[in-house]
């Protein structure tokens, strides 16, 4: 049985893209409407970005406990 394993963080920073990129066309289309802008869109770009780091540093140093 041959396991292809992925790089270390992947996942995280795939997600944490996700959630800038769907933040800021939220905040940028309720702009856009003139409505008044929600925290949840600043909360949404946050979380992204702390994701996306959490990846960065997981490729970096490797996951821990992880054998190939």
């Amino acid at each position: 049985m041959n396991e292809t394993l992925s790089p270390a963080g992947v996942i995280f920073r795939l997600f944490g893209v996700v959630l800038i990129f769907v933040g800021g066309l939220d905040s940028m289309l309720s702009w856009r409407g003139g409505a008044v802008q929600d925290n949840f869109y600043l909360i949404l770009i946050a979380a992204g970005i702390f994701l996306f780091v959490i990846g960065a540093i997981r490729r970096r140093w490797g996951v821990l406990g992880r054998t190939r």
